[in-house]
């Protein structure tokens, strides 16, 4: 298995920040970028194989990657990224893309267990929605029938949609399904799309099951407003955990 992180982002909301540094390089209470704490838990989950699309900054990304010397990178320019969305580093990065993977977005802080459950999960393809949060205005939802994933997209709110993040574990089928609609949509020229608007097509030939992250802990960073809660909530997340250990 393989992860591939989505870093071509611009990050144009966190403000000043990107203006010198990629988002990823955003900076945790514990001292570990986004980028590094990704790369630590997903390691520490048994892959050591990362495809990493970069945008700007890539010097950046890779700087942090030589903290990690026994696993195997790939770095997948977008030069365009400026003007496409991630659909279009998703399909330049397609000849890499040849095994179950786990797919994430660069901009999303979580907890070690949540990634060792999902990869620990005996079906092949799981996505993750929370029941318990109420739907954002601005990011993505999910839209489920009886525990399969049917539709991403932020602009649905109906009552069997729920909070999304965008991790999924993938069977090595799935995902190269998906790429073949990536295919289609960019050779049609739709490079300003999410990737998921190519996957909503094909979703109902797929079995991507749904994995409930509401006891985990899950989220991205879109803006400075993000980064102060996020940066607050994960590291009481990892007291309170730890407390719990500790009996």
């Amino acid at each position: 298995m393989k992860a591939i992180i989505f870093n071509s982002g611009i990050g144009k909301r966190m403000g000043d920040f990107t203006k010198t540094h990629h988002k990823c390089m955003a900076v945790l209470n514990n001292g570990e970028t986004i980028l590094e704490r990704q790369i630590r838990i997903i390691g520490e989950n048994g892959i050591n194989t990362f495809i990493i699309t970069t945008g700007p900054f890539k010097q950046q990304l890779l700087e942090v990657c030589k903290k990690f010397p026994d696993y195997q990178f790939v770095f997948v320019d977008n030069p365009l990224y400026q003007k496409t969305n991630y659909i279009y580093s998703m399909y330049l990065a397609k000849d890499y893309l040849n095994d179950d993977v786990l797919l994430l977005h660069g901009d999303l802080v979580f907890n070690q267990e949540l990634v060792k459950s999902m990869l620990g999960d005996k079906r092949s393809s799981v996505c993750l929605i929370n029941e318990d949060k109420p739907l954002p205005e601005k990011d993505f939802k999910a839209r489920v029938e009886n525990g399969l994933l049917k539709e991403v997209s932020i602009n649905i709110f109906d009552s069997n949609c729920y909070a999304f993040e965008p991790l999924y574990k993938l069977s090595k089928s799935d995902l190269l399904k998906w790429l073949e609609k990536v295919k289609e949509f960019v050779n049609e020229g739709n490079v300003s799309v999410y990737a998921e608007n190519a996957l909503n097509t094909i979703l109902d030939t797929l079995k991507i099951y749904t994995k409930s992250y509401k006891n985990d802990y899950i989220d991205e960073i879109d803006n400075i407003d993000d980064y102060s809660r996020v940066r607050k909530e994960i590291d009481e997340y990892e007291k309170k955990r730890l407390r719990s250990l500790r009996g």
